[in-house]
């Protein structure tokens, strides 16, 4: 009788522990999906060349950069990607400061001209066309896979998986960013294109006279369907966190819509360096469809769930938005900062979040096969814009053009009261809340979480840095005691790196790398130890 009873207490004891042993793992598991992401991010060209690293010279920026009459022009700087600061050779010190940052994720870039140095445009794929002509599906199978192992750089693969694995033994988790502004020169022929636009005549010539296009021909699309599914399914097992693209709509207005205007300006000119609304209108089109069929990829290639949250892969639509405020009150500036939001934010977003593809014109169709091809929206924010109305080219919808100089001095003002950045930007927290609150309300039916992706500041003398990461860190909590749903916050960008065609002059780094030392060393910055405290101490 008392070994029945005892056996029941022992039993009654067991349920009492085991519940609230599985109670303490249910919150501690709750606890670490909800918990702060923190972060750092830097690119792959920008950072990973230096002394005693293999340069990559098969990428459009490579050519772009090194290209004579770029440099007599004023397009590109006297700096090199080839003397930067060499994470590839000190990744493991980067990484190990990441980790005593306090951050939990580190935001890298892949290289696709070091994964596809050659092309893998005669491994055939097939593809569902819409009505329209837009690739509406990309069938990537296991025999595409095996066919682009075949091609891939094993050296390169190699050295990739060796730093995302260092990143995941230190316990920073991983955001991935397939593509960081560059392509492989058989994808894109910077120099061709560009002489080709420049052409008063172009009826009779083929487009960048026959040459690799980008962004402008459709094969770019369906080779970077190819390019996602290969690394989803290469690095699937230590990544759920994919960036298909960085800042997309830069890449068409900064190579398509600007032309000579950086150079004018002093920040030179991304590849090819045209001015051409019907070609900014294609090439964004084109990475629209890139987007969404690189989310499909990834969805169907990444199989693993490396971060034991429950979720095989998320992806990030990693955007620029800048607050843009009208520089006066009048109904022509007012007109204007709406087309900016709509051609420069809305145009890329309302595809791929609802499936709405419009023309500069304003006119839209619904196409499935964008609706929903992301599943966090990542913002990159780091200045306020003034918008002028301006007909730039006004039967495409271009009538703005934002305040240049953006403030009268870089020290606060009354126009400007936080002031400018050495990079020319307005200085400006209290749009971070306001881009969030605005991306928020646009697409609150489809409850997508928001994450800062980037946001910092260029600052050789760390003068400004910490008052700059604090303020705005102050104003990604005012979003998230509103209950908006802001997953976490990178800042831009861990070490100093090259600031495209800025060159090594803009420090955005929180670590200072001494380009005078053959080792580039390291020196963390004052700023660095003000995002640590932030982190700790951030409720």
């Amino acid at each position: 009788m008392n070994s029945k009873k005892n056996k029941k207490i022992a039993v009654s004891l067991f349920l009492i522990i085991s519940t609230a042993i599985l109670s303490k793992c249910s919150e501690k598991n709750k606890e670490e999906k909800t918990k702060m992401i923190w972060g750092t991010a830097i690119s792959g060209f920008q950072a990973d060349m230096g002394p005693g690293v293999q340069p990559d010279e098969n990428s459009d920026w490579w050519i772009w950069m090194h290209d004579e009459k770029n440099e007599k022009e004023g397009l590109v700087g006297k700096d090199k990607p080839e003397n930067g600061p060499a994470f590839w050779k000190n990744y493991k010190t980067d990484i190990d400061l990441a980790k005593e940052l306090g951050t939990n994720y580190f935001r890298y870039s892949i290289e696709w001209s070091r994964i596809f140095p050659e092309p893998t445009t005669d491994i055939k794929v097939e593809v569902v066309w819409t009505e329209d002509g837009y690739p509406a599906e990309i069938k990537i199978t296991d025999e595409t896979i095996r066919e682009l192992e075949k091609k891939a750089d094993e050296n390169n693969l190699r050295k990739y998986r060796e730093i995302l694995e260092y990143a995941r033994s230190k316990g920073l988790k991983i955001l991935l960013t397939l593509n960081h502004f560059t392509l492989p020169k058989w994808i894109h022929d910077p120099i061709a294109c560009r002489d080709w636009f420049e052409l008063k005549e172009k009826e009779n010539t083929k487009l960048c006279f026959g040459k690799p296009a980008g962004w402008l021909s459709t094969d770019t699309v369906i080779e970077f369907t190819k390019y996602s599914a290969f690394l989803a399914h290469k690095f699937g097992d230590i990544v759920d966190l994919w960036g298909p693209m960085n800042e997309p709509i830069v890449i068409s207005t900064a190579g398509y819509l600007l032309g000579k205007i950086g150079a004018l300006a002093g920040g030179g000119a991304f590849p090819p360096g045209a001015f051409d609304p019907d070609a900014f209108e294609k090439a964004t089109e084109n990475i629209i469809w890139a987007l969404a069929r690189s989310y499909d990829a990834i969805a169907q290639f990444d199989k693993k769930d490396a971060d034991s949250d429950g979720k095989k892969a998320e992806v990030v639509l990693i955007y620029n938005i800048p607050y843009f405020e009208p520089a006066s009150e009048t109904e022509e500036d007012k007109k204007a900062t709406e087309k900016a939001w709509d051609v420069q934010v809305f145009f890329i977003l309302d595809a791929i979040v609802d499936g709405k593809l419009k023309n500069l014109q304003g006119q839209e169709k619904f196409f499935p096969s964008l609706k929903k091809r992301v599943d966090i929206i990542g913002i990159n924010y780091y200045n306020r814009m003034k918008i002028k109305y301006l007909p730039v080219v006004p039967e495409k919808g271009i009538i703005f053009l934002p305040e240049f100089p953006a403030c009268p001095t870089f020290s606060p003002s009354e126009k400007c009261p936080y002031g400018m950045s050495e990079g020319m930007l307005e200085i400006y927290p209290p749009g971070i809340y306001e881009v969030i609150k605005k991306i928020n309300e646009r697409y609150r039916e489809s409850k997508l979480p928001i994450l800062i992706t980037e946001n910092g500041i260029a600052d050789s003398k760390d003068e400004r840095r910490p008052e700059f990461i604090r303020e705005h860190i102050k104003f990604v909590k005012k979003a998230i005691e509103e209950k908006i749903e802001v997953l976490g916050y990178f800042y831009w960008a861990l070490i100093d790196n090259l600031e495209w065609n800025s060159g090594y002059s803009k420090r955005f780094g929180l670590i200072e790398v001494d380009y005078s030392s053959a080792e580039r060393k390291r020196t963390p910055r004052k700023s660095f130890y003000v995002f640590k405290e932030i982190i700790e101490n951030f409720k």
